[in-house]
């Protein structure tokens, strides 16, 4: 607005003013960069937007759900940010504030704002003893703002399954998150929302015996009966009851490679064992009088 360039009325007001449209427009634009510091520039456009229309309530940059779900999003895939957990908690809580001051419908909170907020904890396992205690801490507190139906929103298959990653990136393995991870997914099929990432995280989880043993404690105990291994257990087996409340997007099975035995090729000698041709025996071709129209 003070770049002498811009076109202005005599007043001093601009002619044309940037509106919510366009700062989401660039916002989205440096969620979708992978420069390093591209996620503190989207909450730098952020911050202004706020400080301007705090400051002018007839401002044409209030920023909306998609703005709060941009800036998110860009502060939970930057690698180069550090304390991303914490960060992304502090975004939320301005929605949350901006959404109570004013009550409208554009800046109400979604459970996608709180699933990405939970995926930014789950993926801070790079950083240091602190900052992963801080991760898990903010994850419990986003996790329970959703038990508590606050805003009238719950857990999805999306919110369990990445509560689960959190407990296996940030907890180091032993009997508490064992325990915190056997309650998480007891809740979760109760609910009926065991989705792909959800089954997959509980296994990274939980010892594969007691994994089966989970299962059955929770009404699917036909594969602990067969004797069969952890990874053998797939979405699809699982009672109907466990997986009613999943959306269909999210009931692809994402087993990891780990956990299914891995295909061996014949090698003989650091050599590929050789393929033969396959021969095929040519058909007998037949042809019929009334084809040609000649005796054959």
């Amino acid at each position: 607005e003070t770049n002498p360039q811009y076109p202005k009325q005599r007043g001093g007001m601009l002619i044309v003013r940037p509106n919510r449209l366009s700062f989401n427009t660039v916002i989205n634009s440096w969620a979708k960069s992978r420069k390093p510091k591209s996620a503190v520039y989207a909450e730098n456009l952020l911050i202004r937007m706020i400080k301007s229309y705090q400051s002018d309530p007839f401002s044409t940059v209030k920023p909306d759900v998609i703005t709060f779900s941009s800036v998110l999003n860009a502060l939970a895939k930057s690698k180069a940010t550090g304390f991303k957990a914490e960060k992304c908690k502090s975004v939320l809580n301005s929605m949350i504030t901006l959404y109570e001051d004013d009550g409208s419908s554009d800046t109400k909170p979604n459970v996608i704002c709180y699933n990405t907020v939970l995926n930014a904890c789950a993926f801070s396992a790079r950083g240091g003893p602190d900052e992963r205690r801080k991760a898990l801490s903010v994850a419990v507190e986003t996790f329970n703002e959703l038990r508590r139906g606050q805003f009238g929103l719950s857990p999805d298959a999306v919110s369990y399954g990445n509560m689960l990653k959190c407990c296996a990136n940030l907890m180091p393995p032993g009997s508490y998150r064992t325990k915190m991870a056997s309650q998480l997914f007891t809740s979760c099929c109760n609910d009926g929302l065991v989705g792909g990432m959800c089954l997959d995280e509980i296994r990274r989880c939980l010892p594969p015996r007691e994994f089966m043993q989970l299962l059955a404690k929770c009404g699917c105990n036909k594969p602990l009966n067969q004797g069969r291994m952890a990874h053998s257990v797939q979405l699809s087996q699982l009672p109907r009851a466990f997986t009613k409340n999943v959306k269909a997007g999210d009931l692809k099975d994402r087993q990891r490679d780990s956990y299914a035995p891995k295909k061996t090729k014949n090698i003989v000698r650091g050599r590929k064992q050789k393929e033969h041709p396959v021969l095929r025996r040519p058909g007998l071709l037949i042809e019929q009088s009334w084809m040609s129209g000649k005796d054959v």
